[in-house]
């Protein structure tokens, strides 16, 4: 089954390309059009990419292993990785996986390497030939056949012959391997430059005590200032597995902040303290309960971001904070296997106080992929509630758009009523993994776009009826609109183009006059207000009914007044 991302994947796969690669390998001396010259282009970058991932060398360096071009005899990018002792072969196609003739030049061109038949290539390849008999001189050398390709996955007639040419090869010694590497593994390639690294830290521990089973865990004081410290060094990063970010200057922060200014000595009392969670935990030989240096790899503060962040803000404003400021602190090893421990330990920890519905997104996978997604983009999304969210799409944001555009008139109206049960009841189906970060990030930029016209409407109007449409009808235009115009919605492309703008501002108000004029005598009889309406999800069916039926007649008059006259 297709991953139904796979356009949205390879929109930013050639937007990376053109970026970061084009700049390096120029357009060849060739008859071809401007179309051709392009689909050229993006396969060579497509091979320089890999190469660049393959043997982790820098782009300028895989950009010099291309020798793509007339008599490349089916190979495009050759380097020798030194370190690892493999000789990378790439052959290249951006868009549909290669058929049996392009994998048999390349299998054939293979060939012809391993056997020094070199006259057969050209002269890109004579500037790389001493790597390459280098690379066939060494001990153990690996020899890797790449297909790269912006498609699915091979045909089985291609894999059977490069089958057959791995045995071919590897009769005598196993030197040879291949490698499929389609959209999937090229697109992962990408988000795997946005995720954040892990945090190891080194953290003193005072009075400290140690529980062995059913997993490691150790609890004793720290000082407040080295976690003023550690934030200064790490800052968002020794939250990324809390469900919030530090949130600023909320009243309960501010009081946290003035214990830690007015009473250092009392906020061991005052405070719950903090939860971590790591992969490794490791104490220096001769160690002693009264104070350790513990080396924590995989660190992540699970519970009490709001402590560490007010501390933090102490230790900007004062440059320095008491030696008797201390409290309590758990450290849970957690290991690296995915048995899910640090996520119900993160939950659990952060149920025993009021936390809105919408923290808890944090700890789904899905959010992490969508900001990577957005970030391959250089568009920042924040799924983890944060006091410093700049210019990045939220989650919120991401909901309601979400939600306006999902074509399910139950959520809609559920919207309407409580924003919360975006979250409770339809998180799962409106963040799901058929929703890309393109398509998120375009449908928050639609919704901004034609919010703000909306807003505009409402304000120019006079009549209070009209107002009121304005105000409470949104979600219902945005959901006519994402039921008839799915292919303007839908593009796959994170911002709105100039026509894009004019053609949304057009049928949106058309949409909003059409609902409003049908609303009005739908309802005429009825005393009910417009919140009232778009709230009753009977209401909102029968008027989507009408609409549709509405929108359909025009069509078909449409038509008929295009048909030739007999």
């Amino acid at each position: 089954m297709p991953n139904p991302n796979t356009n949205a994947q390879k929109t930013q796969i050639i937007e990376v390309l053109k970026q970061d690669y084009f700049p390096m390998i120029p357009q060849l001396q060739q008859n071809w059009t401007p179309v051709q010259h392009e689909k050229n282009r993006l396969s060579r970058s497509l091979a320089a990419f890999a190469i660049a991932n393959l043997a982790d060398v820098a782009p300028s360096q895989a950009a010099n292993s291309i020798i793509n071009g007339e008599n490349d005899n089916g190979i495009d990018a050759v380097y020798f990785d030194r370190i690892q002792n493999f000789l990378w072969l790439v052959q290249a196609k951006a868009g549909k996986a290669p058929d049996m003739g392009d994998n048999k030049k390349f299998c054939d061109g293979i060939r012809d390497l391993v056997h020094r038949r070199f006259q057969k290539f050209n002269e890109g390849f004579s500037r790389l030939q001493q790597d390459v008999e280098d690379a066939l001189d060494a001990n153990t050398l690996k020899i890797v056949g790449c297909n790269v390709y912006l498609d699915g996955s091979l045909g089985s007639h291609v894999i059977k012959d490069l089958d057959q040419l791995r045995d071919e090869l590897n009769k005598f010694d196993p030197r040879f391997e291949w490698q499929d590497l389609n959209i999937s593994q090229t697109y992962a390639w990408l988000t795997a430059k946005q995720a954040i690294a892990p945090v190891n830290v080194v953290l003193t521990l005072e009075k400290w005590h140690c529980l062995d089973q059913p997993r490691r865990a150790f609890y004793g004081l720290v000082k407040a200032s080295e976690l003023a410290s550690l934030y200064q060094k790490h800052n968002k990063s020794l939250f990324e597995q809390n469900i919030r970010y530090y949130l600023g200057t909320q009243d309960v922060n501010l009081a946290i902040a003035e214990t830690v200014k007015e009473q250092p000595s009392e906020l061991f009392y005052l405070n719950n303290g903090l939860t971590i969670t790591c992969t490794n935990i490791s104490l220096p030989p001769g160690h002693n309960q009264e104070s350790t240096r513990f080396t924590l790899e995989g660190f992540s503060i699970v519970n009490g971001a709001q402590t560490v962040g007010s501390i933090a803000s102490v230790f900007n404003t004062n440059s320095s904070i008491s030696a008797d400021a201390k409290l309590l602190v758990t450290i849970i090893e957690v290991g690296t296997k995915s048995d899910k421990i640090g996520v119900e330990i993160t939950k659990a920890r952060n149920t025993q106080n009021a936390v809105r519905d919408i923290y808890f997104a944090a700890l789904d996978t899905n959010q992490e992929r969508l900001r990577q997604e957005c970030m391959v983009s250089n568009i920042a999304y924040q799924y983890r509630p944060s006091a410093d969210n700049q210019d990045a799409i939220t989650i919120e944001q991401a909901a309601i758009a979400l939600a306006c555009f999902s074509g399910d008139t139950e959520i809609i109206v559920a919207a309407k009523k409580d924003i919360s049960q975006l979250y409770k009841r339809y998180y799962s189906k409106l963040f799901s993994n058929d929703i890309s970060g393109i398509i998120l990030c375009r449908y928050v930029r639609i919704f901004e776009y034609l919010d703000q016209i909306f807003e505009n409407s409402r304000k120019a109007e006079t009549e209070t009826r009209r107002k009121n449409f304005y105000q409470h009808g949104r979600f219902f235009i945005f959901d006519i609109l994402s039921r008839r115009y799915k292919s303007l919605i839908n593009k796959q492309e994170f911002n709105l183009s100039q026509n894009d703008m004019t053609e949304l501002s057009r049928i949106g108000i058309e949409l909003a006059e059409l609902i409003y004029t049908i609303a009005k005598s739908q309802f005429a009889t009825d005393e009910k207000g417009y919140l009232a309406i778009f709230r009753s999800l009977t209401d909102v069916k029968v008027l989507t009914s009408a609409v549709m039926q509405e929108l359909a007649n025009s069509d078909n008059q449409s038509k008929n007044n295009n048909l030739p006259t007999v």
